[in-house]
């Protein structure tokens, strides 16, 4: 992963109370988009979007999603920060998966970096 500028590229307003229902229509919408924009890498969300059904909807359809799992800490104690999580088993969900990722050294100096206005991190596309 490497840390580039996001951006915005399909807005939405919904009067839903459930981010979690949110993630399969702005699937659908991405796929609209025109090809100049390049194709979507990275979905990055809060734990608010987090479930295993949208893990699996967004590799679906080729994005890797990086939501935040919840119930873990923002600031992982010092020694956290340099070591690697244990090796994965081979048939872990795309859940277990995306989770891994984002206890990895890239995937935390990139949430990290994408929670700072100033310095927003994770392309959302690459053209």
């Amino acid at each position: 992963m490497k840390c580039q500028q996001t951006l915005v590229i399909a807005p939405a307003i919904t009067p839903a109370c459930n981010d979690r229902e949110q993630i399969k229509p702005m699937l659908d919408q991405l796929t609209q988009l025109p090809a100049a924009l390049g194709k979507i890498k990275y979905l990055l969300t809060d734990n608010s979007f987090y479930s295993a059904a949208n893990t699996a909807a967004c590799e679906a359809h080729g994005i890797e999603p990086l939501m935040a799992v919840g119930g873990e800490s923002q600031h992982p104690g010092p020694f956290e920060w340099f070591t690697e999580p244990p090796v994965l088993p081979d048939n872990a969900s795309p859940a277990q998966r995306m989770a891994h990722k984002l206890k990895s050294q890239a995937g935390r100096k990139c949430t990290y970096c994408a929670n700072k206005p100033s310095n927003p991190c994770l392309a959302s596309s690459n053209p």
